[in-house]
């Protein structure tokens, strides 16, 4: 019986020789490596993510990509199968230190519920809403404190007059000027 062989089966070549060949502007070389080392590479990659088989493949991917633009560039003696395990163990450390991209958004859908998804009318909104809370803070402290009260924390004239010190007029009175405090700033900007 006879068996067919690639015609360069007869002549595999070291990594030493791959590695040459590669830096020699040869990048055709690189493909046997990654023939050798991709397989090994990927299980070693799982083993550190925890199984992750399509991250582990992505990861080695990536190293495999340095390693040849490494390789391309830098001629220092190196043994490659080392170099390989440390690049792809390095390319896994910095994907596990990522923060994870997905999130669950079911239990966020009350919150999110509200907003367009527009980044400008966000951006504006922001910009606003600072702008609002810089005029409170220029307010003087007890009408800040009355409209904060009363709008915020729902609070009536009665309740704010009893902690106040003040009479519920007075306390109509805070809140009003604090209103009309907001407003004047708001037409001068």
């Amino acid at each position: 019986m006879t068996v067919l062989t690639h015609p360069t089966a007869s002549r595999i070549r070291t990594d030493d020789e791959l590695v040459a060949a590669v830096r020699a502007g040869r990048t055709e070389a690189f493909d046997p490596i990654v023939a050798r080392y991709q397989p090994a590479l990927i299980a070693f990659a799982r083993s550190l993510m925890e199984g992750a088989h399509h991250d582990a493949e992505e990861v080695v991917q990536d190293a495999l990509l340095k390693a040849l633009g490494a390789l391309q560039r830098d001629a220092r003696p190196m043994l490659l199968k080392p170099w390989l395990y440390t690049i792809t163990r390095n390319a896994c450390l910095d994907r596990l230190r990522k923060p994870v991209r997905t999130t669950d958004l079911a239990p966020l859908e009350a919150v999110l519920s509200g907003l367009d998804g527009d980044p400008h009318s966000h951006a504006v909104a922001r910009e606003e809403l600072a702008g609002l809370v810089g005029d409170l803070w220029l307010l003087p402290a007890r009408q800040r404190t009355a409209l904060l009260a009363h709008e915020l924390e729902d609070r009536s004239h009665e309740q704010l007059a009893a902690a106040l010190g003040v009479s519920v007029g007075a306390s109509k009175a805070l809140v009003c000027r604090a209103r009309r405090g907001l407003v004047q700033r708001r037409d001068a900007a």
